[in-house]
């Protein structure tokens, strides 16, 4: 009797197991898109991205990378229906058709077919665009998409103000309170201060829509730069030195590398994203796209080497207090304008 109890016993064992195999089987037979893929040719949906992700929660992270290196993140829910289609969350498509054959598959979405490898070694999502902590976070004096810039001696924020064309802010970083002003006749979209130690600096800033970009005496505020004509809509300027500047066309998709004491153009950089704020430091140019903040090399090649976001937050401005740097941005949760200070530093 107790060996007929053993082997009932095992024999459920056994099948318990067996039934437990089976069922991992068919759940990965059902998902058999898990992992990372490599793009090697076609479009979807109108685009190319590098890398597809499908995640086990039911999430497909879309990898992008322009020719220039700035790069970005597209996250969609998706559902394998059939061993032939897998719907993906995107607005206006039926089910998208796939053909898997070992570690090849292909994604068509009617008239584009994307053709991918499978890839484990491909990044990982957190390494592909990091994010930045926030170490303060305070409220901006007033709403407007604008740049901006520290003082010299880094005591205060340069504010730009699209909302008038009377003055530009001066705010505590401490307090995120308005302390100064500085006079103006333009809505300035972008300021910066020149990085030029000397008595008197000029103080740069952009007006609405113009595509030149103006510099006033920190002494006595009168206008002793006026560029030459750029791209529309300035909405970002880095100083370089006591002679160049970075500017930032938003309208054509430009950066301008400008010489103020020659008034020359020395160089202009077509890019794929539109950009607005911008800063310069130790020899890197950083560029706000509104969503993500890119730091790019600019010699000798221009190429994008890291990106960033800020959760919940736009990234429109930036500044470097000589430490850690800052962004103007919005949070989305609140609809309100922001002046963080975030972990990145040089």
């Amino acid at each position: 009797m107790k060996i007929l109890i053993k082997y009932v016993l095992i024999t459920l064992i056994s099948i318990s197991l067996f039934n437990c195999n089976s069922d991992d089987d068919s759940n990965s037979e059902q998902n058999l898109l898990l992992g990372k893929w490599e793009v090697t040719s076609g479009n979807f949906i109108g685009s190319q991205p590098k890398y597809l992700i499908f995640n086990s929660n039911n999430t497909l992270d879309f990898l992008f990378e322009r020719d220039l290196g700035f790069k970005r993140i597209f996250t969609s829910d998706y559902t394998v229906s059939s061993e032939s289609e897998v719907e993906i969350n995107v607005q206006g498509f039926l089910p998208f058709q796939y053909t898997l054959n070992q570690n090849t598959l292909s994604i068509s979405d009617g008239p584009n077919t994307l053709q991918l490898i499978k890839n484990e070694n491909a990044p990982n999502v957190e390494d592909w665009i990091k994010v930045l902590s926030i170490l303060e976070e305070g409220n901006a004096p007033w709403d407007g998409s604008v740049d901006i810039a520290f003082t010299y001696d880094k005591t205060k924020i340069v504010y730009g103000n699209t909302n008038t064309s009377e003055y530009i802010g001066l705010i505590d970083p401490n307090t995120f309170e308005e302390v100064g002003q500085i006079e103006t006749t333009y809505n300035a979209y972008a300021v910066e201060v020149e990085k030029f130690d000397v008595p008197d600096k000029y103080i740069f800033q952009s007006d609405g829509g113009s595509d030149r970009f103006y510099g006033y005496s920190e002494n006595n505020n009168n206008l002793d730069v006026t560029s030459s004509s750029l791209g529309p809509w300035i909405r970002g300027l880095a100083s370089i030195n006591s002679t160049q500047i970075w500017a930032s066309s938003h309208s054509a998709k430009r950066l301008y590398l400008y010489n103020y004491s020659t008034e020359l153009i020395e160089e202009t950089i077509a890019i794929e994203i539109q950009p607005e704020g911008l800063d310069y430091q130790n020899g890197f140019l950083y560029i706000c796209d509104g969503q993500y903040l890119h730091k790019c090399q600019t010699t000798p090649n221009f190429e994008a080497l890291e990106t960033y976001i800020i959760e919940d937050k736009s990234i429109e401005g930036i500044a470097f207090d000589g430490t850690n740097f800052w962004i103007n941005g919005r949070d989305f949760s609140s609809d309100s304008p922001k002046l963080i200070k975030t972990n990145l530093t040089l």
